[in-house]
């Protein structure tokens, strides 16, 4: 069942999924590996399921790309009335 948003909530939620990517892409880069000794061999052993970590990063990723789709079919159907003050070509005109 599609879920129904606000562009602020989506926004919001962009913001978040974001921030939860960029801690997923460390994690998997940075602390994906423990270290351990046995007798006198180093052995990395993962901490993470990369499989799992990649899967995540993945769906974050189509999500963020949907929210950002979603945004701009919106913004592209919905008008603007600026008033009289606003006139972009006057103000684009150089100083004399």
């Amino acid at each position: 069942m599609s879920k129904i948003y606000t562009i602020n909530t989506l926004l919001c939620l962009e913001k978040s999924l974001k921030s939860r990517l960029a801690q997923l892409i460390s994690l998997s880069s940075e602390c994906s590996k423990r270290v351990r000794w046995l007798e006198s061999s180093k052995v990395d052993e993962p901490t993470y399921d990369i499989k799992k970590v990649d899967s995540k990063v993945a769906r974050i990723t189509k999500a963020l790309f949907d929210i950002d789709m979603k945004v701009k079919e919106t913004n592209a159907k919905t008008k603007v009335e600026m008033g009289e003050t606003f006139d972009f070509d006057d103000l684009m005109l150089p100083l004399e």
